[in-house]
């Protein structure tokens, strides 16, 4: 079996004395050390750069360079490097200028070679102490940044508290999610919470306790702006070093789950009330037929300004105002029912363009001004042109006959990592919060005339898009919509192509 090799110790020792030097090398040597010889400053720094030693003995006084320039030299290519000053007796001046320069520490001559060789090796056990610190802490930082890498790039929110539920880290998808306004670090968790509970810190660290590494809950969570929303939260407890007794907690925001599984639920029951409608409004159109053709006759036998005249006129116009719902209302259930999208490369600035020109020429509208904010260069879709125009169409109609005649109309689009977004904002009356989830519901409406299918037929093209709406409103103030296409249907146009 082969022997262990035991590396040795290099140390340059740099003093132009020749019996000082080949003395120190040969106690040194007794001592185990691997010595490198240098009788000026030149060689000093020479043997430095090419042995890369663990420890220089250098003297003050040398030719070619002094000691005091090779140590300077040193310290600029390793502030680590451990260097000891070698001055002559009566020298403390010497000895205080090294020092600040640089210096681990000095010895006088004459050398006590006991003390030099306890000197070695103090300084050489702290060196090596030193560079596995550092390296302990660059691998640590290292460490660190990969994991705050990882938490930048996940889709997920990640939160880390202390053991005092006090937050301590949030990455920037917590932040966005919560708002990027906000500060939250060092303030207690409860504020991520819609309803946290007397003790929600205690009930978390419970749960924790009880034999299990982690677990998993739905939970509803509050924005920094009072706004809801659901998420999964998931709690995993901290047990290392100075973190022992955190809490990592990692919500994944399921408000677009929520609002798909709100959508869904939706479209059964549209689905379901358009086959009941439509027999409904056959069955209602056949008796307005008949009352209104012989109302129409009645009334041509009767003599103008009679009370009997007047009468009819009224029954009339109300025959007239069914027989347009109804027809709204069978134009709604064939359009729901044989409609076909055709979906092709489609410019989202151009369907916005084309549904304001449609709104704003087609009645008087003078007293609303419009804003339109779309980024430059976006990305086209792959969409139904038509009827994202006739949608866009309606939610402009709409809002600009909430404003009624007076007001702005704001179109903004933004992009997210999986949305392409249309904001569609006005100044109107806004919606009372008891009906605003009934405004996509056919037939719903608040006008006196025409049968509430507009929104309904938004909610439709917009779903088959694959997209969702959601809707802020506030009485007096306006309301918002926001409608979402997902991000997956986005290609490059033709024109990125040809650049590429």
């Amino acid at each position: 079996m082969g022997e262990d090799v035991v590396k040795k110790r290099k140390i340059v020792i740099a003093d132009d004395n020749r019996y000082v030097n080949d003395s120190i090398m040969e106690v040194l040597g007794d001592y185990g050390f691997q010595v490198i010889q240098a009788f000026d400053g030149l060689e000093a720094l020479k043997a430095f750069e090419e042995e890369m030693p663990d420890l220089v003995f250098l003297d003050y006084r040398m030719p070619g360079k002094d000691g005091m320039d090779v140590l300077k030299e040193i310290k600029a290519k390793d502030p680590n490097a451990p260097v000891v000053f070698i001055t002559g007796e009566g020298s403390e001046d010497v000895a205080v200028q090294a020092m600040k320069a640089g210096a681990d520490d000095y010895i006088s001559k004459p050398i006590s070679m006991p003390e030099m060789v306890q000197l070695a090796n103090k300084l050489i056990r702290d060196h090596e102490i030193l560079m596995e610190t550092l390296r302990l802490r660059d691998r640590g930082d290292a460490y660190k940044d990969f994991l705050v890498t990882i938490t930048e790039a996940i889709g997920e929110a990640v939160v880390t508290v202390d053991s005092e539920g006090y937050i301590q880290f949030m990455n920037p998808m917590a932040k966005e999610l919560w708002g990027n306004d906000a500060e939250l670090k060092g303030q207690f968790l409860g504020v991520l919470f819609d309803d946290p509970g007397d003790d929600i810190l205690g009930d978390i660290k419970s749960s924790l306790e009880q034999g299990m590494e982690r677990f998993e809950r739905e939970h509803l969570f509050k924005r920094i702006d009072g706004s809801t929303f659901a998420g999964l939260v998931t709690l995993s407890p901290l047990k290392q070093g100075k973190y022992k007794g955190g809490i990592v907690i990692v919500v994944r925001d399921l408000s677009q789950v929520e609002e798909m599984r709100r959508q869904i639920i939706n479209a059964e029951k549209l689905a379901s009330l358009g086959n009941v409608v439509e027999g409904v409004a056959h069955e209602i159109r056949n008796s307005l037929t008949s009352l209104g053709g012989f109302t129409r006759r009645l009334e041509r036998l009767i003599e103008p300004g009679t009370h009997q005249k007047i009468y009819l006129e009224y029954i009339i116009g109300d025959v007239e105002r069914l027989e347009k719902m109804v027809s709204d209302i069978e134009e709604y259930a064939n359009y729901a029912k044989i409609h076909k999208l055709s979906f092709s490369k489609v410019s989202i600035e151009d369907v916005i363009d084309e549904a304001l020109i449609q709104t704003f020429s087609k009645q008087d509208l003078t007293g609303i001004q419009y804003e339109v904010d779309i980024p430059s260069e976006l990305e086209e879709i792959n969409a139904d042109r038509n009827s994202l125009i006739e949608a866009f169409w309606h939610l402009f109609v709409n809002a600009c006959e909430a404003m009624e005649g007076s007001g702005t109309l704001t179109i903004s689009v933004s992009i997210n990592q999986k949305f392409i977004i249309v904001n569609v904002i006005d100044t109107g009356r806004g919606i009372p919060a008891d009906e605003i989830h009934d405004i996509f519901n056919p037939f719903y409406t608040s006008k006196v005339y025409g049968a509430g299918t507009g929104l309904s037929k938004v909610y439709m093209i917009i779903e088959e898009h694959h997209g969702f709406i959601t809707v802020n409103s506030t009485e007096g103030k306006g309301t918002h919509m926001r409608i979402c296409l997902p991000k997956k249907l986005i290609v490059k146009s033709d024109r990125e192509k040809t650049l590429q």
